[in-house]
């Protein structure tokens, strides 16, 4: 019993895709052009980020799209991912089999972070008295230049 959970787990850490809480490698996927519009992630639960580009990181990431924009976003302190967005902005963005060459720009526009937070509230029924993401880290996900 204990070989095949070591087993398991080693198949599970050595896939590239991460898998519910956790994390992977390299995404899996097909390039895709940005969309105008990121409203189709409301149907969506996660969608996978990949950090670090030159040595992957991925992560299954709760997210909200507003229009043009796609935001994510962590609690204040931050998370295992925050300080690679610090070191390089770059990721790739997952939806379905879908991937977005984006970059992860921090929000401190006070108008956007209230957007945002009560996109959350109503996507992922976040109480909004208790609403973490308005005092977290928010990252709205920008098209590469």
């Amino acid at each position: 019993m204990r070989v095949a959970f070591v087993v398991m787990l080693a198949l599970l850490v050595g896939c590239g895709d991460p898998i519910m809480i956790l994390p992977g490698g390299k995404l899996s996927g097909t390039p895709a052009p940005v969309p105008a519009d990121w409203s189709a992630v409301e149907g969506v639960k996660t969608i996978q980020v990949e950090f670090r580009l030159q040595d992957p990181y991925s992560h299954n990431i709760w997210g909200v799209g507003i229009g043009p924009d796609l935001y994510i976003a962590t609690g204040a302190k931050g998370t295992r991912w925050t300080p690679f967005v610090a070191a390089d902005p770059n990721v790739v963005v997952r939806v379905g089999t879908s991937l977005y060459d984006l970059r992860a720009m921090p929000v401190t526009d006070e108008a956007e972070r209230a957007r945002v937070a009560a996109a959350y509230v109503k996507k992922y029924d976040v109480k909004a008295d208790d609403n973490w993401v308005a005092q977290g880290m928010i990252f709205r996900l920008d098209r590469r230049s």
